[in-house]
């Protein structure tokens, strides 16, 4: 197992294996079992915000700058909820508190063996894409999300931070299920199964914004499943996946499919200015409705002459724009019409 001290999200890589692109590591999160959401919530810690709560008077009664309770860094108040290993349990308990509806910035390496849940209306952050603040996450269960967001949240920003996977597990990088208006920028996410995934069983996934991110070396780079809407992926890295590193299932691929009174499937997908390049399988794999890929780049994704977007038959209204396809090609399986092409630039 690696030393945390020394996991670096541009170097570090999991082990190569010939079976994780099995789609059915996918019924981890699309069965029925999911249990890192339990139906009753859990309270976290209060008390690390009582003890912040009589820090601050402390340092009021001291004469000294009290805390920003709307804008507060890691460092400032780990001593006080007992360590970095309490920030979950912290997280889970901020809402609704002075410390709610506001901005953490993770300023230090955080090693977590269990995941952070957000709430509403909070923003998570780093100090810079390839900062010192970076969450480091260690042996967590199959099937379990490093950072997942609170039921029917809304309003969540995670930016201008690095998130990464050591150790073993199938594991989502950060997902957005069970949430509407996400926005992610200026993030490294690598290590992971998937780095970006929405939405589970039950749950929807609208209006998701990522920009200006680098999520690379996952087995998936980012994942779309039914009941995600709306989701705009602009001017990102989403280079060497294992596998894909971008898969809109359709119902043609979808490992768990939903009864057949629910053939309800996402659709409204931006992807704009992005980098796919070297990625195991291919670069992007799409199923479902409404995919537009504008002014992108595809390259040696599966290698030189490999495979730089993949249409499968379910796929419909899908548009590609402007992109430079090099050293790839465009497998369309599309009914007649239902894919349309302008503009794309091939090349050997």
């Amino acid at each position: 197992m690696e030393n945390p001290s020394t996991f670096n999200p541009i170097l570090n890589d999991l082990p190569r294996d010939s079976g994780i692109c099995k789609l059915s590591n996918f019924t981890l999160f699309e069965g029925s079992d999911t249990t890192d959401v339990p139906d009753t919530p859990d309270p976290g810690c209060p008390e690390a915000i009582d003890q912040l709560e009589k820090y601050n008077q402390k340092l009021k009664n001291e004469g000294k700058k009290p805390l920003n309770t709307h804008f507060y860094f890691l460092s400032e108040i780990e001593d006080v909820i007992g360590g970095c290993k309490n920030l979950p349990c912290f997280l889970k308990a901020v809402a609704n508190t002075n410390y709610s509806n506001a901005t953490l910035i993770i300023d230090k390496d955080c090693n977590l063996s269990e995941p952070l849940v957000i709430p509403s209306r909070f923003t998570l952050a780093g100090v810079g894409i390839e900062g010192a603040g970076r969450l480091i996450f260690d042996n967590l269960p199959d099937g379990v999300s490093a950072i997942r967001l609170d039921k029917a949240a809304t309003n969540i920003t995670i930016r201008d931070l690095a998130i990464g996977r050591i150790g073993g597990g199938v594991n989502i990088g950060i997902d957005v299920s069970r949430a509407n208006k996400v926005f992610i920028q200026d993030v490294i996410i690598t290590g992971f199964f998937a780095g970006i995934y929405g939405s589970r069983p039950g749950s929807f996934a609208l209006s998701v914004y990522v920009n200006r991110s680098s999520i690379f070396g996952n087995d998936y780079n980012i994942v779309m499943h039914r009941n995600a809407f709306h989701w705009r992926i602009r001017d990102c890295i989403l280079n060497q996946a294992k596998c894909w590193g971008l898969l809109i299932f359709g119902k043609d691929n979808d490992p768990v499919p939903p009864p057949e009174n629910n053939m309800v499937w996402g659709n409204d997908y931006l992807i704009s200015g992005c980098r796919f390049e070297g990625s195991g399988i291919g670069g992007a794999l799409l199923g479902s409705h409404a995919a537009m890929l504008m002014n992108n780049r595809f390259e040696q994704n599966g290698g030189v002459g490999g495979v730089g977007v993949k249409i499968l038959p379910s796929a419909t209204g899908t548009r590609m724009v402007s992109n430079v396809i090099s050293g790839n090609k465009v497998l369309n399986k599309s009914k007649k019409l239902e894919t349309k092409r302008w503009g794309d630039i091939e090349t050997a």
